[in-house]
């Protein structure tokens, strides 16, 4: 197996705000222009989205270096109806070393638009995209928000951690607020929390806007007046957080359902020694329940572990021929068409979700997550299929799912390896936050993930005592870990707030591959990295 690396040049943000042309006065919110420029060394695209206010406009340009694998796109960007004067500039620049794993990475900024789904593989238009909108360590720098990580379903997506910023983070990039339908935060420290509220508010107001367009397929499946709903995983005290800032800001919940469901059962689910109660009659703040800040649209759930130590956060059903009768009695919006593991289900794809415990500080409950799909339906021969005496019906999704069918005339019967081409293995990716080390319930859940998330906070020379004291871990141990449980490829973040030049991230990148000795690929994030996983999971042995 080939080894490659993902290395860039940092960010950097400048800001000023200048006169605005009258020439160029009547400017929307929707209105774009892009410009596009290209030399033999490098290739820059730019998009430029405005607001006129008072005739000024803000002029803030982003740089950032990402592998040359020609996926940005030289068309129209996708128009969204809001933000300030932007220019984004994008700057390729390759590296040596990336061949394996480069044609799955690309920019996830609004300016690469919808259209370079078109150039990528057709294993990958089945979207199961991770992208990084923070990477940050606790202190953003000019370079990196805090930890914020989208995992992109086709039509959902999942936020694990919410750091502050990520609102415009979202704005910048290809996700739409109201797509968000799960959150997830590992623990309760700022850098991994503090951009939470202001997601929930974006959602809210973004679904506001979205129900009045009657084209929104994400709407069809609710009621007349029925408000979306947001699901969000985390430790006990989430609850009491979110009602509290909601609460103390006046801030106004109208458009969305939110669900919150602490994981309990934990060993640090009362927090640390510091905030317990001393006294007697008094309440533990990340326990207990405080009705004046209670906000009605809002729901505390409980979620218990079970005797492995694991969370089970969402467990489909296996696909079975009752399951496929069942849901073609429902009725057309809950038909069989789409069984729990169709991967264009949108909303309604089922995937195995859980979470284990980290070892990250004493007192902090702090969780990692592993999402893995259902076995994606095979591709058939039709033809041979119909030869065998089984027309197109919904006896097709069944052979594609493994399972043998009677045929028409009810005198036979047909199986799946008689008329399968190509089955898929299903996909899965593993978030770990914070940590110094990893219990044995959390490794298990991360073994042969397709990608594995691993902070890269500390060095390999800072040694065994500082990762104890910090509560963090390195390059190194990321590597020893994703060889260690099998996993295809390892994404470093939670890099510190120092000055990230092209040296450190080669030693990070060195330790990384020292330490799983060139057995996955080893990938370095920055913020609006996206990897796609192709469907079937990663294949660099063979053909995807």
């Amino acid at each position: 197996m080939r080894s490659g690396h993902i290395l860039l040049r940092p960010l950097r943000l400048t800001s000023k705000r200048v006169q605005h042309p009258r020439a160029q006065r009547k400017i929307t919110s929707s209105s774009y222009h892009i410009a596009t420029t290209r030399t033999a060394a490098s290739s820059t695209l730019r998009l430029v989205c405005g607001v006129d206010r008072h005739n000024n406009y803000e002029k803030e340009t982003l740089h950032k270096s990402i592998p040359c694998c020609g996926l940005l796109p030289q068309s129209r960007a996708q128009r969204r109806p809001y933000g300030s004067r932007t220019y984004i500039e994008l700057e390729e620049e390759p590296l040596p070393g990336m061949e394996t794993v480069q044609p799955y990475v690309r920019s996830s900024l609004v300016a690469s638009g919808s259209d370079d789904s078109e150039k990528l593989p057709k294993a990958l238009n089945m979207e199961f995209a991770i992208s990084f909108l923070g990477t940050g360590g606790g202190a953003p720098s000019k370079h990196r928000i805090g930890s914020c990580t989208a995992l992109r379903l086709g039509g959902q997506t999942f936020l694990f951690d919410v750091s502050e910023g990520t609102l415009r983070q979202l704005e910048n990039s290809r996700i739409v607020p109201s797509s968000i339908s799960k959150i997830f935060i590992s623990h309760m420290h700022g850098d991994h929390l503090f951009g939470l509220v202001p997601v929930i508010l974006g959602i809210g107001v973004s679904h506001k806007i979205s129900s009045g367009d009657p084209n929104r397929k994400k709407h069809r499946h609710l009621a007349h007046g029925e408000k979306p709903t947001l699901e969000i995983y985390g430790p006990p005290g989430l609850f009491n957080y979110i009602n509290m800032v909601l609460t103390l800001s006046c801030a106004k919940m109208n458009y969305l359902n939110v669900n919150v469901v602490e994981l309990v059962g934990g060993r640090s689910e009362q927090g640390p020694m510091s905030s317990r109660p001393q006294r007697r009659g008094r309440r533990n703040m990340f326990l207990s329940h405080y009705p004046e800040a209670e906000i009605p649209l809002i729901a505390r759930k409980y979620l218990e572990k079970n005797r492995d130590g694991v969370w089970v956060i969402d467990e489909p059903e296996a696909i079975t021929e009752e399951s496929l009768t069942r849901g073609a009695n429902a009725g057309a919006n809950d038909g069989f068409h789409r069984l729990p593991n169709d991967v264009n289900l949108s909303v309604g794809r089922r995937l195995h979700i859980k979470a284990a415990e980290l070892n990250h500080l004493a007192g902090v409950q702090t969780y990692g997550f592993t999402v893995e799909e259902q076995k994606p339906p095979g591709n058939i021969d039709v033809e041979k299929t119909k030869a065998l005496g089984v027309q197109p019906s919904k006896k097709y999704s069944l052979l594609k799912c493994g399972i043998s069918v009677p045929t028409d005339d009810g005198a036979g019967e047909v199986h799946p390896d008689q008329v399968l081409l190509k089955s898929f293995e299903p996909r899965k990716v593993a978030i770990l936050s914070d940590h110094r080390f990893i219990p044995t319930p959390m490794a298990q859940l991360c073994k042969n993930a397709d990608l594995l998330v691993h902070e890269a906070t500390l060095a390999k020379s800072d040694g065994i005592d500082k990762i104890k004291l910090r509560g963090h871990n390195t390059a190194f141990n990321a590597g020893v870990f994703a060889k260690e449980m099998g996993c295809k490829v390892v994404v470093l973040n939670h890099f510190g707030s120092t000055v990230i030049g092209r040296d450190f991230l080669c030693d990070v990148l060195a330790e990384a591959r020292e330490g799983n000795q060139n057995a996955c690929q080893v990938v370095a994030s920055y913020d609006f990295l996206e990897v796609w996983i192709p469907r079937g999971g990663f294949d660099f042995d063979g053909t995807d």
